[in-house]
Parts: C-alpha cells; structure tokens; sequence
C-alpha cells in the first residue's frame, strides 16, 4: 500500500515538473528597441543590434499608444479592420511583450513610447 502511495506521489510530482517546465517555456518576454519596418501581419524591431521580427494576431495583440484608443475607435466607425500599420510607423521606439508560439515571436502587447 506504502510503495503504491509513493509511486503515486512521484507520479503527480513528474506531471506537476513537466507542466511547469511547459509553462516557463511559454512565458512572456520583452524586447524593447526601433521599430525597422512593419507590414500586414508582422512587424520588425531592431533591438540591442538585433533584429527580431514579431508576427501580430488581430485577436491577442494589444497596442498602446497615445491617442490608439481615438484611432481605433474610428477605424471601427468607418468599418475598417485595425491593422498593425495603423497603429506603428518605421523609427518609433516600442516596448515589446511577447510569447513563442509555434516557432514564431507573437506580440502580446506592443507599447509605443
């Protein structure tokens, strides 16, 4: 009965070490730098002399800047999709959080300075 309980116990302990070796994998980083270039669903920031290129998701990407709130709120009255180009120019100085996922640098939050 001992052995069983012990077997058990290392087991819950091996998944928990797993699940938490899988959740330190996926957790968020920072990238703060220029931003070199921008396109429709991904966009180039040159940071510590490297570039490093992020690819946005219209469902998770969340922008501040100042103003983005005003500019985003027309875009939804005029009818037009919120793309990443409206909101970030070449030469802007962003702070950058961001998560792997499936071999690509998604943007979490992008914070434009």
């Amino acid at each position: 009965m001992m052995r069983r309980l012990t077997g058990a116990a290392a087991l819950v302990l091996l998944v928990s070490a797993l699940g938490y070796a899988k959740e330190a994998k996926m957790a968020a980083k920072e990238a703060t730098g220029t931003v070199k270039s921008v396109s429709g669903s991904e966009f180039t920031v040159t940071s510590g002399g490297k570039d490093m290129t992020f690819a946005v998701d219209s469902k998770e990407t969340q922008v501040i800047e100042k103003g983005g709130t005003h500019k985003f709120d027309k875009l939804k009255a005029d009818g037009k999709p919120a793309v990443i180009s409206e909101f970030l120019k070449e030469n802007q100085h962003v702070t950058v959080t961001y998560m792997e996922k499936d071999g690509k640098m998604v943007a979490k939050q992008v914070h434009v300075k």
